[in-house]
């Protein structure tokens, strides 16, 4: 049996469902580490990118699935710009962050491996591309550092995190978009 070298995705885009209504570009010199921030500062379960400990001190075993939620919302979210003349602010929109794509990390996604899907099948015979889309990888060789999931929204500028099983061999991503205006929905799982 041959193996094939993995295919990592250099850019950094999310993997993003066909009919979505958003388009996602990630921006050069986006700070990697004000993507982390923000999704710590969610407070949603999964946004650490360690397992955690387990009641009894032991580490928890990482997850086998993960439901991307529709929305994540900022709380105090700061930013700041250089060489800004006097009088000029930066204003943070408040609103909730939706849902815009998804991924696969070899590693914590600050490191940037994104793994490009062994399959990727778009909905069929569903009007506007509306049905489940499944992307699949399939995982050869050793992860050292890791599998992780990955929900994104605004782009990637904030991605909900979550370690998959380590002895996982294949993970599936299922995609839908439902309702008016169409909201993303996407679900994880790993054998």
């Amino acid at each position: 049996m041959t193996v094939q070298p993995r295919q990592k995705n250099a850019t950094g885009i999310s993997m993003t469902h066909p009919a979505s209504a958003f388009t996602l570009h990630v921006l050069a010199g986006r700070s990697a580490a004000l993507a982390l921030f923000l999704v710590a500062g969610t407070g949603l379960a999964g946004a650490a990118t360690t397992p955690a400990s387990a009641p009894n001190g032991t580490a928890a075993a990482p997850a086998a699935a993960l439901e991307c939620p529709a929305t994540v919302r900022l709380d105090d979210p700061k930013a700041s710009a250089s060489g800004l003349p006097a009088g000029t602010e930066i204003v943070l929109d408040a609103r909730p962050l939706r849902l815009t794509g998804y991924n696969f990390f070899d590693g914590p996604p600050a490191q940037g491996a994104a793994l490009v899907p062994t399959s990727d099948k778009p909905a069929k015979g569903a009007k506007g591309g509306k049905g489940d889309s499944t992307a699949t990888w399939v995982f050869e060789g050793d992860y050292p550092q890791g599998k992780f999931a990955s929900c994104d929204y605004a782009g990637g500028t904030v991605r909900v995190v979550q370690r998959m099983d380590d002895a996982a061999k294949r993970c599936m991503a299922t995609s839908r978009t439902a309702g008016n205006p169409s909201v993303l929905q996407v679900r994880f799982r790993c054998e």
